[in-house]
């Protein structure tokens, strides 16, 4: 599949992406042979001009060994002071606005992204969070649409409801169609894929616990087979 479509959010994905690539000593081409793209397309998404797949971006960050959620935008914030107590938690000054402090994220802020062919990532965390990705997705309308050909799997377990519409879920041979307050868990190395055949957009909350090896501070995940997310 040709990833052509261009996206403003792109542009600090794209950086980031080559800043992974380059801190791994990895040239563009060699990116490219190990997730089949071009060269030229990677150089492009790296300069914000195109962006990728579900399918190839889930085979970036397995590659460079990066988080996906460490792709999102920043969201700016005024930096409050926190405290770390005994126990490793932390808690705010109490002059400390807690959206300033990185706890509280605005749903006007959430860094997006949206996916090639695919549907929005909103992340619901203020910062990036190691081993663990919690995201809004929106999968838009779809009537009539045919599952996506290829399945994803990675290391990981991963929980999602539906807030919104309908969606359609496949994992490993079983299928089942998610309407609002459904619910779903499953080991993520079980091939799976899910898409949105209805007239109107599904919205559904995920969290993603990543398996987290132990020469890698970011969370990476296996090479993907395919769609995520529904992809």
């Amino acid at each position: 599949m040709a990833d052509n479509e261009t996206d403003s959010d792109w542009s600090a994905a794209g950086e980031r992406i080559r800043l992974a690539r380059e801190s791994a000593g990895m040239s563009v081409r060699e990116l490219s042979r190990r997730i089949g793209v071009s060269a030229s397309h990677v150089s492009q998404v790296e300069r914000g001009l195109a962006s990728f797949s579900v399918r190839t971006l889930y085979n970036v960050v397995s590659v460079l060994g990066i988080s996906m959620d460490s792709l999102f935008g920043e969201v700016l914030s005024g930096g409050g002071d926190l405290e770390v107590l005994g126990d490793g938690s932390t808690v705010t000054s109490s002059e400390t606005p807690l959206d300033q402090a990185g706890i509280v994220l605005r749903g006007a802020s959430r860094p997006t992204i949206n996916l090639h062919s695919g549907p929005r990532w909103e992340r619901l965390t203020a910062k990036p969070e190691v081993g663990t990705e919690f995201i809004e997705v929106i999968y838009e309308a779809a009537p009539g649409s045919e599952p996506p050909t290829d399945f994803i799997r990675h290391n990981g377990r991963e929980y999602g409801i539906i807030i919104s519409g309908s969606l359609n879920a496949q994992v490993g041979f079983g299928v089942a169609e998610m309407h609002p307050g459904d619910s779903i868990a499953f080991d993520s190395s079980t091939p799976h894929r899910f898409w949105n055949s209805r007239a109107t957009p599904v919205v559904a909350v995920w969290f993603v616990l990543d398996a987290v090896g132990p020469q890698d501070p970011f969370g990476s995940k296996t090479e993907s087979d395919g769609y995520h997310h529904g992809l």
